[in-house]
């Protein structure tokens, strides 16, 4: 049974005849008579009694009808979506984050893409690294984006955004009044990290810029970092991102160093076909090209802060 057989039986039945129907379709009479005749049989009933004055519906024929045109509706539907879909027009965009979302550019970034491709949804996902990574690998999500120092995982990526990092310290705390900080003024403050500290990749990134403060690491998500800080247990680093979230009892101090800062980058699988994955990573790619094009120019060495 052929969705153009119902497509003919529906045509008969609103042209009122098959000479209508056929010139209508550009077919020979014959041609459609047979079409609709080999739905009948595969049915096993007759559809359409032809008459002298022309056509008429058998009872099987209107129970059919409301199927057909039921049928008909659903197949033109799923055609478009699916035509849709093959477009990158429409889909689900699964993405993960290593932190959490609140970078202005980025934020702009996904206004930006929703106002142009108001199809496509984008649906967060957040876990630490070593689940992103998995998550990436087990097609349970898209995409992801993640810091600089965690792109030798990945096989492919391109850079997004840059985030600055920024001590954080209890409020009250001697440092805490500074415009700026140095990794030196923070080397004897006892240091907290999150769970990711544990992991070789976290531990290197903290002993490159602080190798001789006391490390301790727990097992907890950033915010609880952070509320240990608050509580007067240690300091932490953590991006500016942070900072915006205007967490009660915290101060955060910019570093004014040169490796105070950090790429964040969009991974993917390299293998993806999803046409609405390839768009999106264009997209990603495009703008953020186009505004550090629109920036002013600065040596890479400069610092953006003033010396503390």
């Amino acid at each position: 049974m052929q969705v153009a057989e119902f497509g003919y039986f529906l045509a008969v039945i609103e042209a009122g005849s098959f000479g209508r129907a056929a010139h209508a379709l550009q077919l020979q009479v014959s041609t459609l008579s047979r079409a609709v005749g080999r739905l009948e049989d595969r049915l096993g009933v007759t559809l359409i009694e032809r008459t002298s004055t022309g056509i008429r519906l058998t009872s099987p024929g209107r129970l059919a009808l409301r199927h057909v045109r039921r049928v008909l509706v659903e197949t033109n539907a799923l055609k478009e979506i699916l035509g849709r879909s093959s477009a990158g027009e429409i889909g689900d965009i699964r993405l993960g984050f290593h932190l959490p979302p609140v970078n202005s550019l980025l934020a702009d970034l996904l206004l930006e893409w929703r106002k142009i491709h108001p199809g496509v949804s984008v649906t967060p996902h957040e876990a630490g690294e070593s689940t992103l990574h998995a998550a990436l690998t087990s097609r349970r999500i898209d995409a992801a984006l993640v810091p600089d120092f965690l792109l030798h995982c990945y096989e492919t990526g391109s850079p997004v955004y840059s985030e600055l990092l920024m001590a954080v310290l209890p409020t009250g705390h001697h440092l805490a009044d500074k415009q700026a900080l140095r990794w030196t003024d923070l080397e004897n403050e006892p240091l907290l990290a999150g769970v990711w500290g544990t992991d070789p990749t976290g531990r290197d990134f903290f002993a490159n810029r602080l190798p001789i403060a006391g490390l301790r690491v727990f097992e907890a998500s950033n915010m609880t970092v952070l509320a240990f800080v608050r509580a007067g247990y240690g300091i932490t680093i953590a991006p500016q991102t942070y900072s915006t979230l205007n967490l009660p009892g915290l101060t955060f101090v910019p570093i004014a160093e040169e490796n105070a800062h950090f790429e964040v980058s969009l991974v993917w699988r390299p293998e993806t076909e999803d046409p609405v994955i390839g768009k999106f990573v264009t997209f990603m790619r495009d703008q953020t090209k186009a505004r550090c094009r629109a920036l002013p120019f600065r040596v890479a060495s400069e610092s953006p802060y003033p010396p503390p």
